[in-house]
Parts: C-alpha cells; structure tokens; sequence
C-alpha cells in the first residue's frame, strides 16, 4: 500500500525480495562458509583443550602430592633444626622472623590452592568451567615470591647455621628439597617448558 506516494517498509521489503528470490540462499551460503573457515582451528582448539586437561591434572598432582608434604617437610624438620641450633641472640631473632614468614606464606599459598581446586579438577576432568584468573595469578605470585625469598635468603642462611652441626645437618635443607619426586617433578617442568 502506498500513502502519499511513499510505500511503506513491509512494501519495500517484499519488492526487494520479489527481486532477488536467491538471497536467502545466499546469506546461508556465508554463514555455512564463514562457520567451516572457523572450524578450520579446531584441531588447535583440542590441542588446547588437552593441553589444558594434562597441566591442570599435573597441577592437581603437584599439589596434592609435591608441594604440600614439601611445606609439611620444611615445617617439620628443616625450620626446627634451624631454630634449634640458631645462637641466642640476632642470629635466632632472624631465624625466627623468616621461619613464622615462610610458615604463614605456607598457609596463604594453602588457602588459595584449597580455593582454585575444584575448578582446577573439573577442568582435569574435561570440563570447561570458569576459571578466576585473579586468583590463579595471585597462587602463582605468593608462589613464585615464596621460593624467592626461601632459596635467596632462607636457605643460604640455613645452610650457614647448620653447618656447624656438620655436614649430615648442613645438608638437611638440600635433602629436603630433593626428596619429594625432585626428578619427576622437573621432567613435568620441562614439558611446560622450564629450562
């Protein structure tokens, strides 16, 4: 219908249409060929699933078997040995203010694995859940700054004081570092490639 000369859009539409009656075809046509372009990275997109399935079941393992009963060992032996043989004085003082440090950064890093678990297991378990990407960086900072402070400034000084308990104790914190699967856990590393 027209009303003062000017024809309404449902009289356009249908006269464009009338004009090119393949146009459905065609639009289908772009939507099937821009889908089959995309699908074309689905062979990296299930790489990427998989990968993501393995690093998460190995960090599932990490934790659960690794890393916790490494903290477990540090609290145990290596933090009471030092402090047992730490001199009075400045020397113990310091022992004591890093050990309640690395203690207490055991139990941060604890609570945030024990928060990103669940959701690290589903994704081991080839779902595709949401992922808190703060909380995950924030695990991997606290981690990353924990072995820093533990291998730069622990250890050595570690080393120094049971050292004059001889050579068995002086060797107590490299031991411990070493017990916990130390060769798998870096073959696992360098798949994820650590150097």
């Amino acid at each position: 219908s027209q009303k003062g000369g000017v024809m309404s859009d449902t009289s356009a539409r249908q006269a464009i249409e009338a004009d090119s009656p393949l146009q459905d075809f065609s639009t289908c046509h772009i939507g099937f060929v821009t889908l089959l372009e995309t699908s074309l990275g689905l062979p990296e997109m299930v790489a990427t699933s998989a990968r993501a399935r393995s690093c998460a079941a190995d960090m599932l393992k990490m934790f659960r078997h690794n890393v916790l009963a490494h903290h477990e060992d540090e609290e145990r032996d290596l933090f009471p040995a030092v402090l047992q043989v730490a001199q009075p004085g400045a020397e113990a003082d310091q022992a004591q203010a890093m050990v309640a440090q690395l203690v207490r950064e055991h139990h941060e890093i604890a609570a945030l694995w024990k928060q990103l678990e669940p959701t690290v297991q589903a994704i081991a378990n080839g779902y595709l859940p949401g992922l808190d990407c703060a909380l995950l960086q924030e695990l991997v900072k606290r981690f990353n700054e924990h072995v820093r402070i533990e291998e730069a400034e622990f250890l050595p000084f570690a080393q120094q004081v049971l050292a004059r308990q001889g050579e068995d104790m002086a060797m107590l914190g490299l031991t411990l570092h070493r017990r916990h699967e130390a060769a798998e856990i870096m073959a696992t590393a360098v798949i994820y490639g650590a150097t």
